[in-house]
């Protein structure tokens, strides 16, 4: 009883705090666009690199001045001439997620992770739902080969767990080919994208596609798709091969992404050209959302001030260059929404149970208060319940519960976030 009066005594506590952070849902575009200003004077200067999950920038330092130098030019341009936009009165509710898993992507090799218990999973999942409303889990499948397992092998009891419970699926297909990535296995993940559609796809839960896993990003394989070659061409001709897929068989609720991981690298610009020059009008069409991976204070940029101030700083800094410098050179639309597809702050040394309570409530205030400025329409937290809670490895405790499923103070948060801000079926 004393376990459960603790637990209530957070959860109160938690939708206080939510109640607060509410204020931020009510500022006007006005202070929006002003902040805008203040991130190219304040933060686009930053070339430090906080305690990273991820490679660290690459490049040398006067490249890396060049790129800083251009995003400002791009966002000050984007902001007096056409981005900043007259928003709707009150912007739809957002689609909340989370990744139901415990493992994450690791830059070396992956750490032990505790067993999972399905039923514990599904009672927690529950809990975060609120009652009447969409909740997404954020599940992933991988691309190893022409003999590799398909991804109803890999994860078709999960979705059918989970949507039978009421729940919506959003299923990323990671590149990850074991021998390295060639012209061959480009062919073969789009087939693998294509068996994936006719698989899943007359499952009315399943809702979402997103094709590839950061590949902008290089360096990290067990974590990203960039390393692999190919990925690029993976990542286009799937988003082409799922759309044609669902079409044809007309599994017209589920939709179509990819994502792009922040982290201030060089190289982001000529990927985003890539993207325009090869991809085209087939590409843009067959795009119904981009989804955007963004850690605050854990890899990438350094946070200036506070954790919660530089949290929502780095927040709008992510979506201001995605939405007015990145998505431009491909030809995107405004008209094609973002989701905030990865997002997490981990416990661990140093980084208590309320710093991970702040960064939720700056990240999630933050998307809440830019909806209509980016056209923002879901989140996933990453995620929740720890790989290993005892590991002094931050990248084994983001979960917003032990690896026993002993919520954190952050569960309650993100419950109470999600009944506020989420949107009803």
């Amino acid at each position: 009883m004393a376990v459960e009066a603790r637990l209530m005594h957070a959860r109160r506590t938690a939708v206080d705090r939510a109640r607060r952070q509410s204020v931020l849902a009510r500022l006007s575009v006005t202070w929006a666009a002003a902040l805008i200003f203040g991130l190219v004077a304040g933060t686009v200067a930053s070339a430090a690199t906080s305690q990273s999950a991820r490679p660290p920038r690459t490049g040398s330092s006067a490249a890396r001045a060049r790129h800083r130098h251009r995003l400002a030019s791009h966002i000050r341009t984007a902001a007096r001439h056409r981005f900043v936009r007259t928003a709707a009165a009150s912007a739809a509710p957002l689609v909340f997620g989370i990744y139901p898993g415990g493992a994450a992507g690791t830059v070396g090799p992956s750490g032990p992770v505790a067993p999972e218990d399905p039923a514990k999973r599904l009672a927690a999942l529950e809990l975060l739902r609120a009652p009447g409303a969409q909740f997404v889990l954020h599940i992933y499948a991988g691309y190893t080969g022409p003999g590799g397992w398909t991804a109803a092998q890999q994860v078709g009891d999960q979705i059918a767990q989970y949507t039978a419970a009421g729940f919506q699926v959003e299923l990323v297909l990671t590149y990850r080919p074991a021998d390295g990535g060639s012209s061959q296995d480009v062919s073969g993940f789009e087939e693998f994208v294509r068996q994936t559609i006719a698989s899943f796809g007359s499952n009315s839960g399943f809702v979402s596609l997103q094709v590839t896993n950061e590949t902008n990003v290089t360096g990290a394989p067990n974590a990203s798709d960039g390393s692999y070659a190919g990925a690029d061409d993976a990542l286009i001709g799937g988003v082409i091969a799922a759309k044609a897929a669902i079409r044809a068989r007309g599994f017209n609720q589920v939709s179509v992404g990819f994502n792009w991981a922040y982290g201030g690298n060089v190289n982001d610009h000529a990927f985003w050209s890539l993207l325009g020059r090869k991809g085209g009008a087939g590409f843009v069409s067959a795009l119904d959302w981009v989804g955007l991976d963004i850690y605050p204070g854990t890899w990438g940029p350094a946070l200036s001030g506070s954790l919660s101030s530089g949290t929502t700083a780095a927040m709008n800094k992510a979506l201001t260059e995605l939405r007015s410098v990145y998505l431009p050179l491909a030809g995107i639309p405004f008209r094609v929404p973002l989701h905030v597809s990865e997002s997490g702050y981990p416990t661990g040394p140093g980084r208590t149970p309320a710093m991970q309570v702040q960064a939720m409530d700056a990240a999630v205030g933050a998307v809440v208060a830019g909806q209509s400025m980016f056209n923002i329409t879901g989140y996933r937290w990453f995620d929740l319940r720890d790989a290993i809670s005892a590991s002094s490895d931050f990248e084994s405790r983001y979960g917003l519960m032990t690896d026993a499923y002993v919520p954190k103070p952050a569960f309650f948060t993100y419950q109470a976030l999600v009944a506020r801000f989420g949107r009803r079926s």
